[in-house]
């Protein structure tokens, strides 16, 4: 649960002033630019930047060592302009391996990987744009996570489009961003023919060294440009207000995402957002993973994005079932070692949903709930099918740990205020929920708990739910979590646990008896870009290579 206490008034402004302009994040266009030849003048143009590289990387091979870095240093200048003016001239997805450019003094051919293991090297036709990291501005708090050495870091950019979205389902509602460098080799010059020349995008993530003129070199990297495209706030701010007021217009958007790509020996760590917010806040966690050589090793950040508005129990179920669908689409034979060892970090409502992915609740949310079994509901059959989906359901095999983040275990008191009820009289339904809502709510009175029978609708949706006085925490604090979690619980400074609250929830809400950790923090309940909670996950995310007796090593 993410939500201030802000003015009424204050609170519908700004969800208006959001909603106007969150067209743009939520459609799924296509590509615009058309696959087209290099002009004559665009050829020659690039022909005379691999000269200008050719320099440099003739000069690379001999000489002095201060010669060498500055002839390096021309060469990395020239492959930076010569990558971004190729992208300006043609879409890279239409970029041809054999492409010779010919200037008046000297000609080039350039070819590249077209096919084989994207998790070493990227083919130029996959992507839709190559950006290079000076065009992602960082902000000021941003940790930058670089490596020096050879080559020039870019962002492999594939643009989510109809087609795309069949080939990777798991691609992001922004687009996928890759994390690649570029080195462009060349052979010695021979006197007639054009100077053949090989353009390696390598996958950064992977890939820590090349070999160039037989010289093993660390490759360059910058691993932040590519997060902060994936998380940028401006693309994805749309979705917490839509999410909460207008959550069908999210619900196809509704699912987990990779950012970067599938590696089957990499272990998922799947962020969830809480109420009124979405992915933007792992920033900070995902930098500070990326940062780290072993856990960039060890680790693929993943997010669930969802409508925040829709009951706590609905919204587990469909993380649940794109946990089944990733699982099934990237691991069908169940057998990728990372793909076993799964973590879920969730920060307030989004600590909830992960609780729910692991435990066996049997019939304690139900009980809870209801008075009656569920033949005995007046409900059509799809409604039933939902309602048992949502309360009694099976664990997650595959998830090994959870990290709460300002989770409201017990409920929140401010959930309960009249503001909050007003806030929630703004939300509009999707028509299947709103219908299974009333059936479940008229025609069932007398197997309702008092209190769902005299909230309504208001106690099936998310706010409702997050009350303290939500019956339904009865049965989920009756369910034991089978599986090691941890605790970070904010305190606004205070110092004052177990007295404390950090704004939201109350230190006795957050707290468990069972976490295998619980760290306190001086900051309000939305802390997750705070540094000592990013350190501590960090901590348990190393703890849990650690107890799994997980050994990372470099690849090349």
């Amino acid at each position: 649960m993410s939500l201030p206490v802000f003015p009424f008034r204050l609170l519908a402004v700004s969800a208006c002033i959001a909603l106007a302009s969150c067209s743009s994040a939520v459609r799924h266009g296509k590509v615009s630019r058309e696959d087209k030849l290099l002009s004559e003048r665009e050829n020659r143009r690039l022909a005379g930047v691999l000269t200008e590289m050719a320099a440099g990387w003739d000069g690379m091979q001999r000489g002095r060592i201060n010669e060498r870095r500055a002839a390096q240093d021309r060469y990395d200048r020239a492959l930076a302009d010569f990558l971004r003016q190729w992208d300006g001239s043609q879409h890279p997805r239409y970029w041809r391996s054999g492409t010779v450019f010919a200037g008046r003094q000297q000609a080039f051919n350039i070819e590249f990987h077209v096919e084989g293991n994207d998790r070493v090297e990227i083919s130029p036709t996959r992507l839709d744009q190559v950006i290079l990291p000076a065009k992602v501005k960082p902000r000021e708090s941003d940790t930058l996570a670089q490596r020096p050495g050879v080559g020039i870091p870019v962002v492999g950019h594939i643009r989510r489009t109809d087609e795309s979205r069949c080939t990777d389902p798991f691609l992001p509602p922004n687009g996928g961003n890759l994390t690649l460098t570029a080195v462009l080799e060349m052979d010695a010059p021979v006197v007639g023919q054009p100077r053949h020349c090989r353009l390696h995008l390598h996958n950064a993530l992977n890939v820590e060294a090349v070999k160039v003129n037989g010289d093993e070199r660390q490759l360059a990297a910058d691993f932040t440009a590519s997060k902060q495209l994936s998380l940028a706030k401006h693309s994805l701010r749309a979705f917490a207000w839509l999410g909460l007021l207008f959550p069908e217009r999210t619900l196809k958007d509704c699912q987990l995402y990779s950012m970067d790509g599938y590696d089957p020996k990499r272990i998922p760590v799947v962020f969830v957002h809480g109420l009124l917010s979405d992915p933007h806040i792992w920033l900070n966690t995902v930098n500070a993973i990326s940062a780290d050589p072993k856990l960039r090793m060890a680790y693929q950040p993943w997010y669930f994005l969802y409508p925040t508005a829709m009951g706590i129990p609905q919204s587990a179920e469909m993380l649940r079932e794109s946990l089944r669908q990733a699982r099934d689409h990237f691991d069908p034979e169940h057998d990728d070692p990372g793909m076993r060892q799964m973590v879920l970090v969730g920060h307030s409502m989004g600590g909830l949903l992960s609780r729910m992915q692991v435990i066996d609740p049997g019939d304690q949310l139900w009980n809870a709930l209801l008075s009656k079994p569920l033949p005995e509901l007046d409900v059509s059959a799809s409604a039933r099918q939902r309602l048992e989906k949502n309360l009694m359901f099976k664990p997650q095999p595959e998830i090994q740990r959870l990290v709460f983040i300002a989770t409201p275990h017990r409920g929140s008191s401010i959930a309960s205020k009249n503001i909050v009820r007003r806030l929630a009289s703004l939300i509009r339904l999707p028509v299947d929920s709103l219908l299974m809502s009333q059936q479940f709510l008229v025609g069932n009175t007398d197997a309702l708990s008092p209190q769902i029978r005299d909230w309504g609708v208001f106690g099936l949706l998310s706010i409702g739910m997050l009350s303290d006085k939500q019956p339904y925490y009865q049965g989920l604090n009756a369910v034991p979590i089978p599986v090691q979690h941890h605790s970070i619980i904010g305190d606004l400074g205070k110092n004052n646990s177990p007295a404390s609250s950090d704004g939201v929830v109350v230190y006795q809400s957050s707290h468990l008896d069972s976490a295998e950790s619980e760290k306190i923090v001086p900051y309000w309940h939305g802390c997750v870009e705070r540094p000592e909670v990013v350190q501590e996950i960090m901590r348990v995310l190393r703890e849990h290579l650690r107890e799994k007796g997980i050994s990372v090593s470099p690849r090349n």
